[in-house]
This record gives structure tokens, sequence and C-alpha cells, in this order.
């Protein structure tokens, strides 16, 4: 049965493509059916840490026999998951309470499971009979992150909607104070708490760890890297590649992935270096592992059983007893990955050379380090970023193997807060440019685009501001769950829902901008279609020093990208920041979220379905730099280039209304290497000869919330 109306709105953008967040101008209306799963799903994220809140969900875990599931145990490929995850229910899963991490290989054995299970449910109902079975007995965190990448994986679940990760565990997002804050209000009885439409309701006032205190020079952009946005970015980031997941089966290779990963991290350094300069910083700083580490971190953030999250001092002595193990492996992987990529191949166990040299081997050299299953090889090279996030997040070795603390590092949800991870990020991507400065420059031919010029760039005022946003962290406290009664929920039906007695928000502060758009004026000799890139690079350096194009190549962040039909004569571009491809809004509340998916079931709206808030995109309101209140210059760099179709059609096989194509091989709009042309060292005087590429000077200012 079909479960969505289309109703097309235009197609002005039809020709858009965007490498990440699919961009179509169609909408789809869920019907009743899909409504009631998507309810039925959302309750599965609520009140998280009580797995007796919902008499109906308890029912659900208590009446499914797991072990005697003819829907798991008589259906391949369940089967052989079921039994292994049967098998860690035994023998003793991480309890409940505990902290999960995905970068512990006990946890992550047991949530693979878990996914799997999850993954090849026959159908609907089984898996959902399952995912509520795991809410009451899996531990917390290791049920979120299963079904969380279950979801994104399952292509009958395209479209589905979960909370946003900072509602369904505030913990790794909102500082302590605030938690503490919220939870104070449920013990004093809502105490000073306003009553509306019968819901005790507050907004409590929440900052970042640099405004709590200054433990070094790098809180000054906590505003950045705390940001919740930016690290649920991340988290999804994640979960649609996660680094023990490929085969041919979920066809995330024919994704680029490994090119993807290297990428993705060269990017948010790049975004990252301008928000450091936008703070009178400079480069990210390097670090050896046989020094003291200068940057410490304090997360102020407490897990839900009442630990805190490891802190990091100043000066750091990571070469101690306790890690020289790690560091020497860490150390070893390092070399052997700069030693193949200077000699441009390595060998397998079976003798085999594989080849590093070529423009396309980037994929490989991505799959190597990130040590996925796609890789060639996986004896010799190991996950790098992991251990090196582990050394370098300062956690206290646990007594018992299932009580540990990971550091905000060791949790994909809060790595970003900590100003060591881009630390590491640049030791990686520095492999990405070791293997790129072997690739030869681009030559004039391959910069050009015969008889089109680009005449002019037009950006309008640039201008960024800090505005408010309220997260829901009612999840944060329990609530009185109503009494499971045995026998009086049979069968699989309607899950009642009482809402929640009490709403608690927590109101951060943000980077924002005001909406902008530009406009490329350029002439064409002849009608075809173009591939247009817009990048986002600075002009001087923290001295401020004027940067040379080569020196800075690495530091421009692709700001837009679009494949545009170009007439004959004169053309003018138009693009508004409001429909840049990459891009998502804000996240829509639990509470929202909730009200619209009921009133779509009930009739009294319509529940609409597009990419807006995609799980897959990159916060709209972080595209820009905060820049200075007198004006910061930075330089926008246009190119237009011949359209390249890539082999795969974009948007085949997938809907790119419901879904962001992970695993399609279909995502990209054209077959340009990732960041071209800025992927490889420039010849200055061949760059700034083709009349297809442009540089303009902007200006970026900050307004204080009184200003504007």
């Amino acid at each position: 049965m079909r479960t969505f109306v289309v109703f097309v709105l235009g197609a002005t953008l039809a020709l858009a493509a965007g490498a990440f967040v699919p961009s179509t101008s169609q909408v789809k209306y869920a019907e009743k059916e899909w409504l009631h799963k998507q309810e039925d799903l959302l309750l599965l994220f609520r009140h998280l840490y009580e797995k007796d809140w919902n008499p109906q969900l308890v029912a659900y875990a208590k009446n499914f026999h797991f072990k005697e599931s003819t829907e798991l145990f008589q259906h391949e490929p369940t089967v052989q998951w079921a039994k292994k995850l049967w098998s860690y229910y035994e023998h003793g899963l991480l309890p409940k309470g505990e902290v999960f991490s995905v970068y512990d290989e006990m946890h992550r054995e047991q949530a693979v499971a878990l996914f799997r299970v999850l993954y090849h449910a026959k159908d609907w109902e089984t898996f959902y009979k399952v995912a509520a079975w795991a809410r009451y007995y899996v531990n917390e965190g290791m049920f979120v992150y299963a079904l969380t990448v279950a979801v994104t994986h399952r292509p009958d679940l395209a479209g589905f909607v979960l909370p946003a990760p900072y509602e369904i565990s505030p913990y790794y997002f909102i500082n302590t104070e605030v938690i503490q804050k919220a939870q104070q209000y449920k013990m004093q009885g809502y105490y000073g708490m306003k009553k509306v439409d019968g819901v005790y309701t507050v907004t409590i006032p929440s900052n970042y760890t640099g405004w709590y205190m200054h433990t070094n020079a790098e809180q000054k952009i906590s505003y950045f890297t705390e940001d919740i946005g930016l690290n649920s970015y991340y988290y999804y980031l994640h979960t649609d590649y996660p680094f023990w997941l490929g085969g041919e089966q979920f066809g995330l290779s024919k994704d680029r992935r490994g090119e993807l990963y290297l990428y993705e991290h060269q990017q948010i350094l790049a975004r990252y270096y301008l928000e450091r300069l936008s703070n009178d910083l400079g480069h990210v700083p390097e670090f050896s592992w046989r020094s003291p580490i200068p940057t410490g971190y304090y997360p102020d953030l407490q897990y839900y059983n009442g630990h805190s999250f490891p802190a990091r001092d100043n000066y750091y002595h990571v070469d101690q007893e306790s890690n020289y193990r790690e560091i020497r492996q860490v150390v070893d992987y390092e070399k052997r990955l700069r030693d193949v990529i200077d000699q441009g191949f390595f060998m397998l166990p079976d003798g085999k050379k594989v080849n590093l040299s070529t423009p396309e081997s980037v994929d490989v050299l991505g799959n190597l380090i990130q040590a996925n299953p796609d890789s060639y090889e996986h004896r010799f090279y190991k996950y790098v970023a992991m251990y090196a996030r582990i050394i370098m997040g300062a956690a206290i070795e646990p007594v018992e193997p299932y009580q540990v603390i990971p550091s905000a590092l060791e949790h994909y949800e809060s790595a970003m807060r900590d100003p060591v991870f881009y630390q590491i990020y640049k030791r990686i991507v520095a492999y990405y440019h070791q293997f790129k400065d072997h690739l030869p420059e681009y030559t004039y031919d391959e910069l050009y685009f015969p008889g089109v010029k680009v005449d002019g760039v037009v950006v309008d005022r640039l201008q960024t501001y800090f505005d408010r946003f309220d997260v829901d962290i009612t999840n944060a406290i329990d609530i009185e769950p109503e009494p499971y009664v045995p026998g009086k929920y049979e069968g699989f039906g309607e899950i009642e829902y009482k809402p929640d007695p009490v709403v608690i928000k927590a109101r951060t502060v943000r980077l924002n901008h005001k909406p902008f758009t530009y406009k490329i004026s350029l002439t064409a000799e002849k009608a075809g279609k173009a591939a247009v890139r817009v990048f986002l690079g600075p002009k001087y350096d923290e001295y401020g020093g004027l940067y040379t194009l080569n020196e800075n190549h690495e530091n421009f962040y692709e700001l837009d990208y679009f494949v545009q039909e170009l007439a004959a004569g004169k053309n003018v571009l138009t693009r508004s920041s409001v429909n840049f491809n990459g891009y998502v809004k804000d996240r829509t509340s639990f509470y929202e979220l909730y009200r619209t998916v009921m009133a779509g079931y009930t009739g009294a709206e319509r529940f609409q379905l597009d990419m807006s808030e995609a799980h897959c995109g990159f916060p709209n309101r972080l595209m820009l730099p905060k820049g200075k209140k007198g004006g910061m210059p930075f330089q926008l760099f246009v190119i237009v280039s011949p359209y390249k179709a890539p082999q795969v059609s974009q948007y085949t096989g997938f809907d790119p209304v419901l879904s962001c194509g992970v695993g399609s091989g279909a995502r990209y709009m054209d077959t340009y290497a990732f960041g071209y042309p800025f992927d490889r060292p420039i010849d200055e005087t061949v760059f700034y000869s083709v009349p297809n590429a442009f540089f303009q000077d902007v200006v970026v200012y900050h307004k204080s919330e009184g200003e504007l």
C-alpha cells in the first residue's frame, strides 16, 4: 500500500544538486498508516532512561519472547544475528545505566548484533517488537545507537523522523548546571514553573563552557565547537557511514566513502579555521605524542548515572605508562600510512599490489585510514583516529570492563566540543594533503571551460549575530511512570501516549546570520550545462599577512554548489543563502513534532515530508564565520566548470524527497574530486588566468543583539 501523496510545488531547483542533501522542490504528505508508525517510533526515544515509562511499551517487551520468536529464528539472515544477540543477553549485555561508547570493542560488538537484528527484521511489526524489547532490556545508549543506525539504513524506513540527538540525550549536549536545575524543578514539585494548557513549563538559560570558565584561549570559540547543531551533524555523519559497517549489502563504497571521510574532515577543519581567525586565533595547533598537550578541556557534562565526563588539564602528559601501548600502536599506524602514501602503493597479505598513485585512489586511502570494512587491508592499518581520541580524552582506566567513563572525544555526539578533536584530525587530514601533493597540479586545460567567462560577482552585506534557541531537555528528568498491568495490552496495536505533565527547555545562544544572496554574471558562447562551485576562504592570516593562494588552498570552505543550464550570451545566476545546497534548518522539537504527527493522524493538518531538516545536512546558520564588529575580510571564489555527469544518474535508486541516498552511489551531482579545484597544490600562474573562475573580496560583519 502506498503511504504518500506527491504534491509538486515547482521545479525551480530541479537542476540543483547537493553532494549531501538532495535538492528537490517536491514535498510529500504522509497518510494515516505512515503517521501511526511515525508516532510509535518517536515514543521509543521518549524518557529513554525510564524503561517502565509507558506500560504498553513494557507489555510489548515482556510479551515478546525473543528466544522463541519464529520471526527471528526462522528468517534468514536475521537468525544468525538473533542467536548472537541472545548469546550476549544470556552471558551479560552492557548493563542499563552504564555508559555506552562505540569505541569500546565489547560495547560495539553488542550494538552491531542489535543493529543487525533490527536491520534484517522482516517487517515493521517484527522490527518494532524487537525495538520495544531492546528498549526495556538493553543498555539505553546502546539501544539508541543501534536503533538510529538501523532506521538510517533500512530502505523501508526512509522519510521517518527521529527526535534530535540533543533531545534524546541532553547529557551529551547541555551543561551540567542546566541539567541540575531541570532536575531540581522536578524534585521540588514544579515549584516556580508556569502552567500553560495544563503543562508545567519553564525555560532555563544555558551557556557554553567558555562563559563558565576560561581554561585556555581555545574557549573563546566554545560557542562554535559546542554548538548542538554542529555536534548533531557530526553524529549523523557517523551514523550514515559507521566505521564498522560496510560490504556489498550496504553499498557505502559506492558513495566514495573513503574520499568523503577525508574531505568531510578537511572541510570541518577549514570551517573551524575561519572561526578561529574571527577570534584572533591562528592555525590549529599541532601536538607530539612525546610532549605535554597544552590544550586542556573541561567539558562540564555529566552522564545520567552521575559520573562526570573526564576532564583534561592543560599540559596533559599523554606520554605516561598507562598510554605506552596505545601510543606505540598509533605511531606505528601513522608511519605505515605515511610510507605507503609516499611509495604510491601497498601490498596485501597475498602479495597483490594496490595502487595509491592515481587521483581515484584517494578513496582507497580514505578507507585505509578509517579502517572500515570496505578497505582492502585490515591487519596492518587500524583505527588511527579512534586510538588517538581514546588516548587524548584522558579517561581513567575502569576497574570493571563495563564500568567505563568515556571522554567527550569517545562519543560522536560530543567529540567536536573538545579543541583537541581538531588537532587530531589535522594530523589525519595531513595524510590527505600528503597524498594530493603527489598528484600533478591542475593544468590550464583541466580548469578551463571553453567559451565561458565569469564577468563579476556581487554579494549582499554579510552579517552575523547571536540568537536564542530553546532546546527541549525534558528527557533529562524522570517522570512518574504509568503502572504496568499484566494482560491489559495484548497483541500489536496503537500505543497510547499520555502527554508529559512538564516541558523543560534550555535556552541556548547560537551563531546565526542574516539571509543573503550572491549574483554571478557570466558570458557563455553557447548554451550548455555547467557545474558551479563557490568557496569562502581567508584573505589574511592571523598576523594580518596576505595569504598566497598555494599556502591557503586547504583553508577554503565550500559554500555552495549546483548544476546550471547556461544560455548563449549573458547569464546572471542568483542564489539565496536559504537555498544553498548541503544545508538544513534547525530541527523541530519533539513536542512540536509529535503534535504535528498527531494533527496529521487525526486529519486536522497535513504532515509534510521534505529534506529541509534532513539529518545529512550542515546547519544553515553556521555557513558564515562570525567575523568582527568592524568587518573582517574574506574572499569568495567562484568557478564554473563543464558538467561531467556521474556514472549513475543522481537520485537513482532512492527518493530524494525522503532519503539522503546513503549507499545508493547516486548522491553526487558530478564526477569531480571533492573540493575541486582546491584539492591539489596550485599553480598560481594558471589558476588566476582561467576566465571561468573569479575571486571576489567580501567582508563579514558581526553585530550584537542590541545593534540588530
